[in-house]
């Protein structure tokens, strides 16, 4: 295969750029592989003080291959195929597909870095059609940044329904990880990437936990939540922009709540209503909403403040005026917003402190008692974009 695109100057330099952060992120996440605590965040161009849109991701894992892999840009002769893998990072190693933990992936025609000579290839569990050309990309367990600028973060969801799909004939062929990959391989923009991973949602179909993908560009960000159905068919999805000055936060719960119609700030399949109450999964919120967290019953993962803690504690570091709740009474509460507009435009620095913050000062820091050392919301910038990154 010929790789014929050609990165400029300012390409060239906005990738290394995205490398030395995703490199500098990887050492933090590997420091965190003891504690699965996944968080993401977007501070959006209004809220930041240098005016960048910035996506942050921590890969926390017991156990997976964080190496930053290069994906070069590529032209692709018509009625080429693309390979869609599995991966181990969505629940466990997987042995009839020669997917393991480490590495990730074993598939030479996607970069050089995946050619591993000594090892057996990756199977896919299908393909779809490829596109005459695709992007470069900054690649790890997830999907980094392309050279457009577009982001991505991630989070994995408890869903009581259905805690995991396993991958079989039948069932849907896409995880997260190799959704958000297409999307940085064949999109510029967050909006034009979340049409397109729904839409293979709906064609393809999911399989593994529900998953929170965060999705933005220069100009505005995106929080798109999905869940396999018990069917293996298709999948729930939904997306919801971040208002522009807002900072958002998940950390392993979905996030999006009334399902609104015709909202130009919300995008998902028409038939998403429909779909919750032939499952039997539809459920409301006090005023009758069609409600996305409470229809995916997204309880909290090991114990009741797992999740929902690590939300309050970013929020309320960007926004203490807003005097929020330490203490709710139920994984489906309504008192933590969406998304909050800070006290003040954050610093890069300030993000970081946001991530790195281990609830040190409050009622729940831990270093001086037998659980010193939790890494619960330590987390490390990995991506940045702005007009000139």
């Amino acid at each position: 295969m010929e790789y014929s695109h050609k990165l400029d100057e300012r390409e060239t330099n906005r990738m290394k750029k995205g490398f030395v952060l995703a490199i500098a992120a990887c050492a933090l996440f590997m420091s965190a592989s003891a504690s699965e605590a996944c968080t993401t965040a977007i501070i959006t161009k209004g809220a930041a003080a240098d005016g960048s849109t910035y996506v942050t991701h921590s890969n926390d894992t017991y156990a997976s291959d964080p190496c930053i892999v290069y994906v070069p840009a590529k032209d692709h002769a018509p009625g080429s195929k693309r390979k869609v893998y599995p991966a181990a990072i969505a629940w466990d190693d997987l042995p009839e597909y020669n997917c393991y933990g480490n590495p990730r992936l074993v598939a030479p025609e996607r970069a050089e870095s995946y050619d591993y000579p000594d090892k057996e290839l990756t199977k896919p569990l299908g393909e779809i059609p490829e596109s005459a050309h695709t992007y470069a990309y900054i690649d790890s367990d997830y999907g980094v940044m392309n050279e457009h600028g577009l982001m991505l973060g991630e989070c994995t969801n408890n869903s009581k329904h259905l805690e995991y799909l396993e991958p079989k004939e039948g069932h849907g062929i896409f995880y997260a990880s190799e959704l958000g990959r297409v999307a940085l391989e064949r999109c510029r923009t967050a909006r034009e990437a979340v049409k397109l991973m729904g839409s293979l949602i709906d064609e393809y179909g999911l399989w593994g936990t529900g998953e929170t993908l965060l999705v933005a560009d220069k100009e505005e960000g995106w929080v798109l939540e999905m869940q396999p159905t018990p069917s293996g068919k298709g999948g729930f999805w939904i997306a919801q922009r971040v208002p522009d000055g807002e900072f958002f936060v998940a950390a392993n719960q979905f996030r999006i709540r009334e399902i609104k119609k015709d909202s130009p700030d919300q995008i998902y399949n028409p038939r998403l209503p429909e779909m919750l109450r032939k499952a039997g999964w539809a459920a409301y919120d006090k005023k009758g909403n069609l409600d996305w967290v409470l229809s995916m019953r997204a309880v909290e993962d090991y114990h009741p403040y797992y999740s929902l803690r690590r939300v309050w504690r970013a929020l309320s570091l960007a926004a203490p005026s807003a005097k929020l709740p330490p203490k709710v009474k139920e994984w489906d509460t309504d008192k933590y917003p969406f998304s909050i507009k800070p006290d003040h435009l954050l610093t890069l620095d300030e993000i970081m402190d946001i991530h790195r913050d281990a609830y040190e000062g409050t009622e729940f820091d831990r270093k001086k008692d037998m659980g010193q050392g939790s890494l619960l919301h330590r987390i490390a910038t990995a991506t940045v974009n702005g007009s000139e990154v």
